[in-house]
């Protein structure tokens, strides 16, 4: 962690250590205690100028100072610590410094590229991040409850390795981490015939459903009961070539029984029941990313 900043006209300079104490980085400012002085480290610079602050330089060997170095010592620093900060500068000013600083070395816009077999709730998510164009930084400063930074890292890594995400872990995206609203909207021949609203979760549907909608399945389960229901799909007409009655036995069993339907069994369901989807994810009431299948 840095020891505290340096609040200037047009830039805020970070002073990242102590020199002799701590491990120096190239372009870093640091506090020689003897001299009660801040220097940049470098080993490229040749003397004090406006892109460095002109601060003077320590390469490692030697002092490079000229008339033109400022002197800026310990009594300049301003304490990272928000409250000490908020002393000398206001709170709204303290809270961009420390944001700055902590996207400092994580600014990396992330861009997770969807992969060939990532089911529905990966892609969905994988391109909402990519249109936002967020930074690890901005994913843990949106969470609402907080989340650790380590949670969240994690979190993205798993993205970027496992292409089937379940249910349980979309939900924290959605609710906890990106605050989205999605539509989901199934179609047949073209034409809309049921769509669900999140976090509204709201059906619209031509029937009373009810019975349905009440229970405390999740609302893709919900949908294919529904579609079930309304379209009257029975086994036989889910055969096919391509699916066999083993593989139409277990997904019935999914989705009569307790557990959450995955993404992809959603998806293979529609499939084989000849309809389409469409998933529509919203940010602030701004349509961002679509999903179609």
């Amino acid at each position: 962690m840095a020891i505290g900043i340096i609040p200037g006209n047009h830039q805020t300079f970070i002073i990242e250590g102590v020199l002799g104490t701590d491990l120096l980085e190239e372009g870093k400012l640091y506090l020689d205690e003897k001299e009660d002085r801040i220097y940049i480290y470098s080993t490229s610079m040749v003397r004090s100028n406006p892109s460095n602050g002109y601060f003077p330089i320590w390469n490692g060997n030697r002092k490079i100072t000229s008339e033109f170095s400022n002197h800026k010592s310990s009594k300049d620093i301003i304490s990272m610590n928000i409250k000490n900060m908020s002393s000398n500068v206001d709170e709204t000013t303290a809270k961009r410094v420390l944001y700055q600083y902590r996207k400092f070395g994580n600014d990396e816009v992330l861009l997770p590229a969807i992969a060939e077999g990532d089911n529905m709730f990966t892609q969905c998510i994988k391109g909402v991040l990519t249109a936002k164009r967020m930074t690890l930084i901005d994913i843990v400063d949106s969470c609402v409850p907080a989340m650790d930074e380590k949670v969240i890292a994690n979190y993205y890594i798993a993205l970027n390795k496992i292409t089937f995400m379940r249910l349980d872990r979309w939900n924290i995206w959605i609710n906890n981490i990106l605050h989205l609203r999605y539509i989901v909207d199934v179609l047949k021949n073209g034409e809309s015939i049921i769509t669900y609203e999140h976090p509204a979760n709201k059906f619209t549907v031509g029937y009373n459903y009810d019975h349905i909608i009440k229970t405390k399945d999740d609302p893709f389960k919900k949908i294919v009961k529904i579609l079930i229901d309304m379209e009257n799909i029975e086994k036989q007409s889910l055969m096919s070539k391509e699916v066999d009655n083993y593989t139409i036995n277990n997904m019935m069993t999914t989705i009569n029984g307790s557990k959450s339907l995955s993404a992809q069994l959603f998806s293979r369901f529609l499939r084989m029941a000849k309809l389409t989807y469409t998933v529509q994810m919203f940010d602030n009431e701004t349509l961002i990313f679509e999903y179609n299948e």
